[in-house]
């Protein structure tokens, strides 16, 4: 088979093609995969045999227990995930821009990000582009790079984590721009008995009760990165959180400890009961990053999203056009 053959049937393959793989997947059964998807169990093997034609590698194992899926089907299933949400998003934007004629911009956000850039660059953004509406997620920067990797996002707002999207298989699933560094700090009350010490070390926090973020957060991973490199076991949290103001807050009323982005905590310790303890952390946070997916091209409401968050963080390369905007903006009295 040539590479022009084999692309040219590639291309030929209709989603119902590939929703097959995901019922055999599912189901286990060529037949249980034809009743789900409404068809006969013949013309579903003629459609499965279709799907290996083009790709040339065999997908599925027979056996008398049923279908047992090949490595390479993994991997094709997570893009049939990526054409689904997409194809989804792009039916509710259809039905939204029939009813209100506005696009549906999905963005994933750090609580941290809301906390300081984003509500100024939002509402810049919705103020001068009365033709969009945006959907907010806000978690842990794990959980918003998997969605963006399924599709379920347009962009996000956060850090590029050393768990998603940079494993040998989701390396080349993202682009980027650094927006800003953002270093980490160890918190605790007023009246905690580490908060008047000075030059504290990790083994000084080993027996403290902390209240952390959940796992697979960036702040919770370099945290158990200072405390194995250090040669110390990491701390297992009485309470999990992944808001680092709801930790802020509990670690106010006085016998919990925890991690948290520095600006906040300088923030937040102008106004209540806590401190940052003296101790320096020597595993640098990932920068916040606007980060958006390799197939999207920056255009459209993801470019004027970036403009108006390089205006915000006084990139050197912010647009004359976007700084015009904000200027009249901010000229522009509100009704």
């Amino acid at each position: 088979m040539t590479t022009q053959s084999s692309s040219f049937r590639i291309s030929q393959l209709r989603f119902r093609n590939l929703r097959l793989l995901q019922l055999i997947d599912e189901h286990g059964s060529v037949r249980r995969a034809a009743e789900h998807l409404h068809v006969t169990q013949p013309a579903a093997s003629a459609m499965l045999q279709e799907i290996e034609q083009a790709l040339g590698i065999a997908l599925f194992v027979r056996s008398r227990s049923g279908m047992t899926p090949t490595p390479a089907v993994r991997a094709l299933l997570r893009r049939v995930q990526v054409i689904g949400n997409e194809l989804g998003a792009i039916e509710a934007e259809a039905l939204t821009l029939a009813a209100h004629s506005r696009e549906r911009f999905r963005v994933g956000v750090l609580p941290r990000s809301m906390q300081n850039i984003m509500p100024g660059v939002l509402a810049r953004v919705v103020q001068n582009n009365h033709g969009v509406e945006f959907s907010l997620t806000e978690a842990t920067s794990d959980v918003l790079l998997e969605s963006l990797s399924k599709g379920e996002l347009d962009c996000v707002v956060g850090r590029l984590t050393r768990d998603v999207g940079q494993g040998s298989a989701d390396r080349n699933l993202f682009l980027l721009e650094t927006l800003y560094e953002e270093g980490m700090c160890i918190v605790a009350a007023n009246g905690h008995p580490l908060a008047k010490r000075k030059k504290l070390t990790l083994l000084d926090l080993s027996d403290c009760a902390w209240v952390l973020p959940p796992p697979g957060s960036v702040t919770r991973n370099l945290l158990i990165d200072e405390f194995l490199h250090a040669g110390l076991t990491p701390p297992s949290p009485l309470i999990q959180s992944s808001s680092f103001l709801s930790n802020l807050s509990l670690v106010e009323q006085g016998e919990l400890v925890t991690v948290s982005p520095t600006s906040a905590a300088e923030k937040y310790q102008q106004f209540r009961s806590i401190k940052i303890l003296d101790i320096t952390l020597n595993m640098p946070l990932p920068p916040i990053s606007l980060i958006w997916s390799q197939a999207r091209k920056m255009q459209g409401t993801l470019q004027t999203l970036r403009d108006e968050l390089r205006i915000e963080i006084g990139h050197p390369h912010a647009s004359s056009a976007a700084s015009r905007r904000r200027r009249k903006a901010k000229a522009t009295p509100r009704t």
